[in-house]
């Protein structure tokens, strides 16, 4: 009998626990329970029993067909197709390349800066320095905007079984590119500060400085970029439902997250901050003490974690 459990137990390892997949899967182990009693009143051996219920059983391969497309029937219908998620990549892709851009850029500015000021260039330098940062910080202000605009269209809104798998291929195919633009990165960050010694040895050790900054640019550029990009994926692949920001949850994000304990984790998020907030504003205003007040905050982060664990169960 237990040889059955087991045989079940393996069958439904891959499916979600799903109210549809139990209740098929407490079907077939009761089928196959009683025909495995009916062989044995009938004198069959235990073994043959067991052989025979299943390879009766019939194939594995239909019975995945039959759950999958049981379960594709209760999908929502405003769900993410490919062709969306594919979209949404690519726009992602643009706005990696830009927020990485607009950081590499603020670091060249300061080895701008400090090269033009090494050979007595310092209004050039500051001014070129100040260029270099408008241009920085209007590309990443730009991209951040367009990255959370991208992020909105998307949000609440359910990542289905065929997206779910075709963003995990996606995200194993681009694995390699991460690898390589992440170990680049961090070999140039901490390789950044070799310049510095090889222009020492010629005695101009403050050269090194601006093509220090160079390297770490390349370097940062790499990491962000790629570490964006790899993470794209996760937002079709970690959760049911598509969540643009994790701390603003969507109201279908937080029911499946969290279930029955959403509306609890809802309240709690929307009134225990505004009333910590309120009770460190009253002291620190009452009693003068605000160098010791902010201890409060401390205090309702450790008290918050312990309301979360009794409260809202995941």
């Amino acid at each position: 009998m237990d040889t059955i459990k087991n045989y079940v137990e393996t069958l439904f390892l891959e499916f979600p626990k799903t109210k549809e997949v139990l209740r098929a899967k407490q079907e077939i182990l009761t089928i196959m329970e009683d025909h495995y009693l009916a062989l044995i009143d009938e004198g069959k051996s235990e073994h043959e029993a067991i052989g025979q219920v299943i390879s009766e059983f019939g194939s594995v391969d239909e019975l995945r067909e039959e759950l999958e497309f049981a379960s594709r029937e209760k999908e929502p219908e405003n769900g993410i197709n490919e062709d969306e998620m594919y979209q949404y990549l690519t726009e992602r892709k643009k706005d990696a390349m830009g927020l990485s851009l607009g950081i590499s850029g603020c670091l060249l500015a300061v080895g701008a800066l400090i090269g033009l000021g090494i050979r007595g260039s310092e209004m050039m330098g500051f001014l070129l320095f100040f260029v270099m940062i408008a241009i920085s910080v209007g590309i990443i202000i730009y991209n951040g905007m367009q990255f959370s605009k991208n992020n909105s269209e998307l949000n609440d809104r359910y990542i289905p079984i065929d997206t779910n798998k075709e963003a995990q291929k996606l995200k194993k195919g681009y694995q390699k590119s991460f690898q390589v633009s992440l170990v680049f990165g961090i070999c140039l960050c901490v390789l950044s500060i070799s310049p510095i010694f090889f222009f020492q040895m010629f005695t101009y050790a403050e050269y090194g400085i601006p093509v220090m900054f160079f390297f770490l640019a390349i370097g940062v550029f790499l990491i962000i970029y790629g570490s964006i990009n790899y993470n794209s994926f996760d937002k079709f692949i970690k959760e049911k439902y598509f969540i643009a920001d994790e701390d603003e949850l969507g109201p279908n994000a937080m029911q499946a997250k969290y279930g029955d304990s959403a509306r609890t984790k809802h309240l709690l998020e929307r009134v225990y901050w505004p009333i910590v907030v309120m009770i460190y504003l009253g002291w620190s205003f009452l009693s003068g003490a605000w160098g010791m007040s902010w201890m409060i905050f401390v205090m309702a982060g450790i008290f918050y974690s312990v309301l979360e664990a009794i409260f809202v169960k995941k």
